[in-house]
This record gives C-alpha cells, structure tokens and sequence, in this order.
C-alpha cells in the first residue's frame, strides 16, 4: 500500500517531556505516524487521538509538518529558551522513508545546529548516513547522541517485528560509520522479544557487534503490550510463531512482564554488557550546557546469574 503524505503546518513543533529518569526535556517530532510499521510501537494511540486508525493508517497516513523548521527557530530563538535537552523522535522515526522525500528532518537539524541545542537522535533506519556531514560537524559544537534501535542480528526476526526499517547489518553499518565520523552513538536494545530476541545467546551476540561497531552505550527494554499495540503484537506471534502464543497470552496479563522475567533479562544485559567493556556513557559538559546522562533508579545488588558466558 503506497503512504499518504499528509502535509501540515503546526503552531509549535518541540512538545514538554516529564520525565525525571530521561536525559532530555524536551521532543520533537517531523512526522506523525510511521511507515516503518512496528507493530509493538505504542505511539499508535497519537492516531487515535487525531481520529485516525491505529493500525493500517498510523502506518500508511503520514502527517508531514512543512513549517517545523519555521517554527523551531523561533522556539529556539525565544528569551526564555534555556537550551534544554532535545530528543528527536520521541514518538515517530525522524528518519522514516517520508524523510527521503521530504527533507524535513535535515532542515530541523541545521536549525538545532545554529543553536547548538543539546540533541537526541533516535531512529531504526540507515538513512542517518545521508546527514553524516552536519551530524559529525554537529558533534563538535554540541552535545550530540544519536540512538540506533537494535535488538536481533536475526534478519528474519528483524523484518517480521520491524517491518519496513533497516536490516540489522544496515544499522550496525549505520553505528560504524557514525562512530567513525566522530559521532556519539548508543543502541537501544528495545523492545526485547521474549522468547524471539532474549536468549542469552542473542543478547550476546548483539551487544558484542554493536560494541564492536562503535556503540558507548546501550539502553535495555523487554516488550510492552499497551492497549494502542496489544492486539496487533498478538496477532503478529499468532501467525508467525504459533507456538508461542499460549505463552505470550500468560505473560502479558498486564502490559507489562511479571518483574521475576524482566528482572532475569536485565540482570543478564548488564553481565553481558561488562563482560563488553561498555559502561553506562554520559556525554561530556560544556560550559553552557547542563549533564545528560540517563538517571537509573538505585538497584539492590542483583543475585549471581550463572550464564556460561
């Protein structure tokens, strides 16, 4: 099905963002809906609120704001602008193939260049590498981190949870050339599949590729199933993995795994992550500009975990 491009002019384009353990303050979003399709993305519900199907037209109705760069510089030039943290992508993927077509993500980063706003990237596609140049360039006026999505060398695992993004060797690619360039990158290792992407073997095999490509960081998440993506979620493993249906229809009773599983899964990411070298990273102050470093809540010491690793 080919997207309908909506184009659309907004009143303001950064959104507020309280959350006291996130690093930024503040998102920002070109598009609303996403063509990449991920049937775990739980933003399908900002569809619903604009009247739209959360299924087939958060995926194929894309909102296009034209104005966005227009209007982030005068957000940005404004007396009371403290030059707060961004988080670019905080619901849709800036980098989705709407971009190829429309640019609007390229011309948001020169604005936030020009005011050398302490930015977030986040995206699942490769497309990044087209920004390379302002992105390294960016990074040495400014503190700067783009966050690659990745959480399977599985290809066929990849294109059946995430549909239209990247391949897995395209965004590991993607993490090698940025870190290259000189460009601060981490991996979101989220949303883990149970049972699909949370064996210890997999989460091994991923972390020691995405460190050896580059990555500083690395922020773990097992699936949720909020009501905007529950049932297409379930859907999904009913057709592609029957055999695991029963067993996701037990876990998720709630939106949330019982803490017992969750528990074991990040006690094994962080065994694995040391066993790596790759430390919690926080980007370095400059003089005018605040920390920005994830805040983790204080965790009892976790009990011994024997991986074999």
């Amino acid at each position: 099905m080919q997207p309908n491009y909506q184009q659309i002019e907004c009143k303001s384009f950064l959104h507020r963002i309280s959350n006291k353990f996130l690093p930024f303050n503040w998102g920002a979003n070109p598009y609303r809906g996403c063509e990449h399709s991920c049937p775990y993305c739980f933003a399908r519900y900002t569809h619903e609120y604009l009247g739209y199907n959360k299924d087939a037209e958060f995926n194929n109705k894309i909102l296009v704001k034209m104005n966005a760069a227009e209007v982030l510089e005068k957000e940005l030039s404004r007396k009371t602008w403290k030059n707060e943290s961004v988080d670019l992508g905080s619901v849709c993927d800036p980098y989705q193939p709407a971009e190829k077509k429309f640019e609007i993500t390229r011309q948001i980063l020169k604005v936030f260049a020009k005011h050398r706003t302490p930015l977030f990237v986040g995206t699942k596609s490769n497309l990044i590498l087209r920004d390379i140049d302002l992105l390294s360039e960016m990074a040495k006026t400014s503190n700067l981190m783009v966050n690659i999505t990745l959480t399977t060398l599985d290809e066929n695992i990849c294109k059946m949870i995430e549909p239209r993004a990247s391949s897995a060797s395209e965004r590991l690619d993607a993490i090698r050339q940025l870190s290259d360039a000189g460009v601060n990158v981490g991996v979101l290792f989220m949303p883990l599949f149970p049972y699909l992407t949370d064996s210890v073997g997999s989460i091994n095999q991923t972390i020691k590729a995405v460190r050896d490509a580059g990555a500083k960081d690395l922020i773990p998440g097992v699936l949720e199933l909020r009501s905007s993506c529950k049932e297409g979620v379930l859907f999904l493993i009913k057709k592609e993995s029957p055999r695991l249906y029963s067993r996701y229809l037990t876990l998720y009773k709630k939106a949330s795994v019982p803490k017992e599983y969750s528990g074991r899964i990040y006690r094994i990411v962080e065994l694995v992550r040391k066993k790596y070298n790759i430390e919690r990273f926080e980007l370095p102050k400059r003089p005018i500009e605040k920390q920005m470093s994830f805040k983790i809540p204080e965790k009892k010491k976790p009990k011994r975990v024997d991986l074999g690793l």
